[in-house]
């Protein structure tokens, strides 16, 4: 049979799905009645209006953390599951049969924004409304890519980054050869330009029309969590500046909304810059109908008077499925609070500790059922990076990609541990800065394109 990349299958079957059922319509806009061949700034327009670009899947980046806890008895039902594998930092994560859903579904993702970038300068209508189209086929097109380089490349370094390897870099669709691994510092800077571009086109409101489309606060907070993992720490301050400046809004936990089961949910959050949402269903139904464990580590820094840990777990413990779907539901969305973490992070690592706890407790009021403001004399970063983990677990890999940068530097790195019911039984150990942190690609992926190079183990 002949063999198809990635790329093509991808570009058929997104086209396929096009053909099929219009853009499925996220609120209040109208179905699609676009064909596949999109021709006038209106039909891009629907093709951005598709919440499939909001919805995704990062299941595994989140699995491979402290954050998650797997008990024996689900060990036990299913070892040699990939979501097992992953969890316990085995040698080999995927089964010679196994898809990545990750890793195909970003990318035909990533296709629909390459499609109307290299569509919308010949469609017919205002030179305004195609400015719009494109800045926002940028950002959306900017997120993926920073999730893709952090979970299947390593972390942004000076020294290594233009030999390091992070993920094809797929710019124009139906490309005929076959797109080997970027390197980090190619994909990073195609990031940049991408969100630099958006963010310096004057037709680009600050907020969208809904959180899924991106404005220029989501375009600023996406180069705050850029320049963060870069260890950029003046830009990373000054992008989210620009995105506080036009949204600051938090929600209070304690009036609801801190568990996200739809899109619409997501609409009704005033802090949400860019709306994003995880749906899992395979490890629900893989093991019992039932999702995650809380980790020890997050469940030490969760304790009952945190509405973080009421709302989102069962009995404290068993991260809350979305029971209507028989799916986990995740907020992979960026926030108002995450710019404020990474605001305080900038601050505490010049200096500014006040500052910095200052805003940390900003977002507690905000979280905690019984509000009592941080010991004034906390360490600053420690403070940031431990309200991060409260804050931002099962975001989508966001644990995974500050560990990753954070065992970079001494003092911070961590050697995680798996640890049995009983408490005491280590039956797994992932050291500081293993290749293990990368996802490798599954087999299905580079046999389709033999110029990926694999992650060792």
């Amino acid at each position: 049979m002949k063999q198809h990349t990635i790329l093509h299958l991808i570009t058929k079957l997104t086209l396929l799905f096009l053909l099929l059922t219009g853009c499925s319509k996220f609120l209040d806009v109208r179905p699609s009645t676009t064909a596949v061949n999109p021709t006038t700034v209106s039909d891009f327009e629907e093709m951005l209006n598709n919440d499939s670009i909001a919805t995704c899947n990062f299941v595994l980046a989140d699995v491979v953390t402290d954050d998650v806890g797997m008990s024996d008895a689900m060990l036990a039902a299913d070892r040699t599951a990939y979501f097992a594998h992953a969890y316990l930092w085995d040698a080999n994560v995927w089964n010679p049969g196994d898809a990545d859903i990750t890793y195909n579904s970003a990318y035909a993702r990533i296709l629909q924004m390459n499609i109307i970038l290299d569509k919308i300068d010949g469609a017919a209508g205002e030179a305004q409304r195609k400015n719009v189209v494109r800045a926002q086929a940028l950002i959306n097109r900017a997120w993926y890519y920073l999730q893709l380089a952090n979970l299947y490349g390593p972390d942004y370094r000076e020294a290594t980054m233009t030999t390091d390897l992070a993920v094809p870099l797929v710019l124009m669709p139906n490309a005929n050869e076959l797109p080997a691994r970027a390197t980090v510092k190619q994909v990073y800077d195609q990031i940049l330009g991408d969100l630099h571009a958006a963010v310096t086109n004057p037709d680009l409101p600050d907020k969208g029309k809904t959180v899924v489309h991106p404005g220029k606060a989501a375009g600023y907070a996406l180069l705050a969590k850029t320049y963060l993992y870069m260890g950029n720490y003046g830009q990373a301050e000054t992008s989210a500046d620009a995105a506080l400046q036009i949204n600051n809004a938090l929600t209070d936990y304690n009036a609801g909304n801190v568990h996200p089961g739809s899109l619409l949910d997501l609409s009704r959050n005033p802090e949400i810059l860019l709306g994003r949402l995880g749906v899992d269903y395979a490890f629900y139904q893989k093991y019992g109908g039932g999702g995650f464990f809380i980790g020890a580590s997050l469940h030490t820094l969760l304790d009952s008077n945190d509405m973080r840990l009421i709302g989102n777990f069962a009995a404290n413990t068993r991260f809350n499925p979305n029971t209507m779907y028989t799916a986990q539901v995740f907020n992979y969305s960026v926030t108002v609070a995450e710019m404020l973490l990474v605001k305080a992070e900038c601050l505490a690592r010049k200096g500014n500790a006040a500052g910095a706890v200052d805003l940390v407790n900003q977002l507690r009021k905000k979280r905690l059922i019984r509000y009592v403001p941080l010991d004034p004399g906390i360490n600053a970063l420690t403070a940031v990076l431990q309200e991060r983990q409260r804050e931002l677990f099962y975001h989508g890999g966001t644990r995974l990609f500050d560990l990753k940068r954070l065992n970079r530097e001494s003092g911070l790195a961590q050697t995680l541990q798996r640890i049995g019911d009983d408490g005491t039984t280590v039956i797994a150990t992932l050291p500081a800065n293993s290749p293990r942190y990368l996802m490798p690609f599954a087999p299905s992926i580079i046999a389709n394109n033999p110029k990926i190079i694999q992650n060792g183990r």
